[in-house]
């Protein structure tokens, strides 16, 4: 698992070179390599974090890893397949918020932070992993596919409607920005931000908690 600097340096690289014509096909390398990092990062996760674990919030300005993991995961999965696939959300193929057990199908920004422990311990996490790597590799799949000029489209302002008609986003101001943020964006945009970026902010916020819970238990 690479150190936060290295990651931030490989994202660098994919950042400048998605935007050059020249260069495009060697960002989208740089990007698959960021994101196979960042799996690192959900494996070792997995791997070391206890079920229990997973509803603790021990940082003042941190969530629970099991908020960040299901919000990471929503805010993959509704771009990806409802403004750029033009498909069904996997959350809705794959019968998700009955198996994960969640009381919400939004990316839930409109949570108050009061009740994330709540939510988190609602969540099944064998489940929530079983999501994370269905969207993880679907995201995969839509990124090596994506042609240059594929990722200069714009989303469309019909599929935003259908974004908004589905509900998976929170008419909450908390939450409901999100709708004109990604539909602002085009391809290439989602892919510098909801697919990497977001992901690494917070993938690194479930590694502070990590720490943390350590720390406190040594």
């Amino acid at each position: 698992m690479k150190e936060k600097a290295e990651l931030s340096l490989l994202f660098k690289e994919f950042q400048s070179a998605i935007k050059r014509k020249d260069e495009y096909e060697i960002g989208i390398k740089h990007l698959l390599e960021f994101r196979k990092e960042l799996w690192e990062i959900y494996q070792f996760i997995f791997d070391n974090v206890k079920d229990e674990e997973y509803s603790l919030m021990p940082l003042a300005k941190d969530k629970t890893i099991a908020y960040f993991l299901y919000h990471l995961t929503r805010i993959e999965d509704i771009p990806s397949n409802t403004l750029i696939l033009d498909q069904e959300q996997i959350f809705y193929k794959n019968d998700y918020q009955k198996r994960i057990q969640s009381p919400i199908s939004t990316t839930g920004n409109e949570i108050p932070r009061e009740q994330l422990v709540e939510f988190s311990k609602q969540l099944n996490i064998d489940e929530l992993k079983n999501y994370i790597t269905d969207v993880f590799q679907n995201t995969n799949k839509l990124i090596e596919n994506m042609t240059l000029k594929e990722s200069r489209t714009k989303v469309s302002e019909e599929r935003k409607e259908k974004l908004i008609a589905l509900n998976s986003v929170s008419t909450d101001e908390k939450a409901f920005w999100l709708v004109d943020y990604w539909c602002k964006k085009n391809y290439r945009g989602l892919m510098l931000m909801p697919f990497s970026r977001h992901q690494f902010l917070h993938l690194n916020g479930c590694l502070r908690i990590y720490r943390k819970l350590r720390k406190i238990k040594k």
